[in-house]
């Protein structure tokens, strides 16, 4: 009796897991790692926009109510800007985690453009700042590799023209080096700043077409971007420094091969992958 007994319990476990069992082995099955890198529908390209804030530090002139100067003084004042970027990416899926979605190593080559402002503000003895008539400014090129590692579901998750939307979560590192030049000073040459800051992003992308994608990415960590340690002309004696706190980027990318992507009959409700699976 406890022989049958044990065997119903048996049976009873087999046959509740059973589902479990027959769902997981239709997880999505990913490619070698490395042979993602020949694979151009993995590929991206797009561009948009940078909005980098950041810190000036420096000596500052302080003029008085009439605009004559009376000294000068050290000075600290947050700093932001907008600027242009453009970039290459490759996701490279390692893990796939259900149907339609998977864990993937993502990489990114981008080069964005922006310029720092006025740095050569004037201060009242109120503590009021007023921009000069001719205007300092440092020109920022930036050339940095995101690593990463998203999750995504969705279209671009398994390459298929079936599935209208998808989206991707992600975080990771961004090793960057940052060329700065002052636009007003032929004698100051350029400054280079190194950095290596986490950052977070979101995709969100459809198929229309082509795999197109909104992405939002946000970086933190300060990275010195130019220190000028004599005279920068005009209106500024020097010394001053201008650091990057954080960036928000808001792209446009695309997906140029995703019109190669197999999966392309409107009427087809499954995975071409798993001929069994109807859930999606």
């Amino acid at each position: 009796m406890n022989f049958i007994r044990k065997a119903r319990v048996i049976l009873a476990i087999v046959f509740a897991l059973s589902p479990v069992f027959g769902f997981a082995q239709y997880v999505y099955q990913v490619d070698p790692l490395l042979s993602n890198f020949s694979n151009a529908q993995r590929y991206d390209f797009g561009g948009g926009l940078v909005l980098p804030g950041g810190q000036f530090t420096g000596v500052v002139h302080v003029n008085d109510a009439f605009g004559n100067r009376v000294g000068d003084s050290t000075a600290k004042r947050k700093l932001s800007t907008m600027g242009y970027g453009a970039q290459i990416g490759l996701n490279l899926p390692f893990k796939g985690t259900g149907h339609i979605s998977c864990w993937a190593l993502t990489l990114a080559l981008e080069v964005n453009l922006y310029t720092w402002q006025n740095l050569n503000q004037t201060m009242n003895t109120d503590g009021v700042y007023k921009n000069y008539a001719t205007s300092l400014n440092a020109n920022t090129m930036q050339y940095s590799l995101p690593i990463g590692i998203d999750w995504k579901v969705g279209n671009d998750a398994i390459l298929s023209k079936r599935l209208n939307f998808g989206t991707s979560f992600g975080v990771g590192v961004i090793p960057q080096l940052n060329v700065s030049e002052l636009s007003s000073n032929s004698t100051f040459g350029n400054s280079y700043g190194w950095g290596f800051n986490p950052y977070a992003k979101f995709d969100w992308s459809i198929f229309a077409g082509l795999c197109w994608k909104l992405r939002f990415m946000y970086s933190l960590g300060k990275v010195n971007i130019l220190d000028v340690n004599g005279k920068a002309t005009p209106l500024n004696d020097g010394p001053l420094s201008v650091s990057a706190n954080n960036a928000i980027s808001i792209s446009l990318i695309v997906m140029p091969f995703s019109g190669r992507w197999s999966e392309s009959d409107w009427y087809n409700t499954y995975d071409t992958y798993n001929v069994h699976d109807r859930f999606n």
